[in-house]
Order: structure tokens, then sequence, then C-alpha cells
């Protein structure tokens, strides 16, 4: 086993084939040092630690605060860059509690700092959540805003600084533990139908004229039965980063005005239309 060490710190596709499906490639997280980086490096006053279980799990708690303009809390791993050439995703599998927890990760030649490269995983209420994340759907960004820059799949020669972030505006203690990580090549069951970049675009050029004019509870109807319909056909695969992001779009829109339902809806159909 190698070093584990903590330091305390300031510091959501498509392919052209199938692919083998979970080529054997170990669990990398007990190989690096993590540390520990919260908003108390911008004033905020939120609070984490982390330990290993009996299991080599990584246990991460504390309390998430958004006094002092505050509201986040995150880790990451140091000063290990892997070539994952070869993959297609990262399989992540942990316990969140229902947080939605963002998978983060950096290019060793283009580095970003108070940014990076991320995915936002919605993990289930109790036990495990296992998903496979393509490298397409993580988007580059910096102080939590989408920015230009470089693809992360072209830089997956040099690929590190591994980490997990939340900053879902949920105040109070957590309690997460990450129990693996590794690149996947993925297959059949976790690639999205050919048709599903159309079957987006045709629902939002129906939708954006009908909130456009006022009626956005139509917008909201034709958003949510577009991705009601490619979750109930298989079409966002089968446990899917995809699936599970469409899935909690549409618990949340359940709850929510029509106005507020359209848009998570839509902000839904736009991150997997970006990691096509």
């Amino acid at each position: 086993m190698c070093s584990r060490i903590f330091l305390a710190g300031f510091v959501t596709w498509s392919l052209a084939q199938s692919l083998p499906a979970y080529a054997a490639v170990k669990n990398v997280i007990t190989e690096l040092s993590w540390v520990t980086q919260n908003d108390t490096v911008m004033g905020g006053v939120s609070r984490a630690q982390l330990a290993w279980n009996a299991a080599d799990e990584l246990v991460w708690t504390g309390n998430l605060s958004l006094e002092n303009n505050g509201g986040f809390v995150s880790i990451f791993a140091r000063d290990r860059w892997f070539d994952w050439t070869a993959y297609d995703g990262l399989e992540v599998v942990l316990t969140g509690g229902g947080r939605a927890i963002q998978v983060t990760a950096q290019r060793r030649d283009a580095r970003v700092r108070a940014g990076g490269y991320r995915a936002l995983i919605p993990t289930e209420s109790k036990g495990d959540t296992r998903v496979v994340i393509p490298f397409s759907a993580f988007v580059l960004k910096r102080f939590g805003r989408p920015i230009r820059g470089p693809d992360l799949r072209s830089g997956l020669g040099q690929i590190g600084r591994l980490g997990l972030l939340i900053a879902d505006k949920q105040p109070g203690p957590f309690r997460v533990i990450l129990k693996s990580m590794r690149p996947v090549r993925v297959g059949k069951s976790s690639t999205l139908g050919a048709e599903v970049r159309q079957r987006l675009v045709s629902a939002i050029e129906v939708g954006v004229p009908a909130f456009n004019s006022g009626d956005v509870s139509a917008c909201a109807t034709i958003y949510g039965r577009t991705i009601r319909e490619l979750l109930e056909q298989g079409l966002l695969g089968d446990g899917t980063w995809a699936s599970r992001l469409a899935k909690q779009a549409l618990d949340r829109a359940a709850k929510q005005p029509r106005r507020d339902a359209a848009w998570t809806l839509r902000r839904a159909m736009d991150q997997i239309l970006a990691s096509l």
C-alpha cells in the first residue's frame, strides 16, 4: 500500500464504437495524497476533515456553511498525473447521502487556478452511488463558472488533481465516503443512443418559443416529456452519468414552479448535449 497523506489546505455521451465494458483497472485513491481545500481561502467558515476507514476508503466529513459569502468544501489529490489516453471515462463509487457532488480534475499542461474540469453527479440518499462519467462530460470552470479552454479529452496523457467538490448551497453537516476512482472503457450499456442529440435539440427548438411567448408551463412539459421518454426508452444508457442527471432534473422539476422547472430541465439537457 502506498503512503496516504493528508495535508491541511487553504488551500454530467456518444461513442463512435462500443468498447469493451469495464476494463480491469485498479482503484487509484489509495495511491494518492489527499488535501482539503475549503471556502476559508475566500473568508468562509466551512470545515472538513479526512480519514481512512478499515476498508481503505476515504471518509470526508465536515460542515458546509454559507456564512461570509462561503459555501464550498473540496478535496483533491496532489502531485500525481496519469496517462489515461486508452480510456473513455472515470468510474466513481461513493456514498454521498443525496448530496450533489462534483468530480474534479486538471490537465497538467493547462491547470486552472480556482477551477478545473468538473462533472456533477447526483448521489443516492442511501447506499452507494456508482457512476461512469465520460471524459466528454467534464466542463472547464473557474470560480464555478464555465470558461473557454481545451477539452479534457485532448489532455488525457497528463490528467490528475482528481477530487470532489460540494457547493450545493445546502448548509449543514455532511459525510461522504469515497470508495473508488478508476478509468474505464465503456461498453454498450454505458453508451447513449445515437438519436439523443436530435431528440434534445428538437425539444429545445419547440420549448424555447413557448417559453419566450410566456407559456412556461408548456415549455416545462415539453422538456420533461422528452427527458422522460429518453429514460424510458433506455437511450440514456443504464446507470450512466447522463441518466442520473436526467432523473435528478425530473425529481427537482416536479417540486418547482413551472418557470423554475423549465430551467432545471433545460440545464440538464444542455449538460447532456455538451457531452455528446
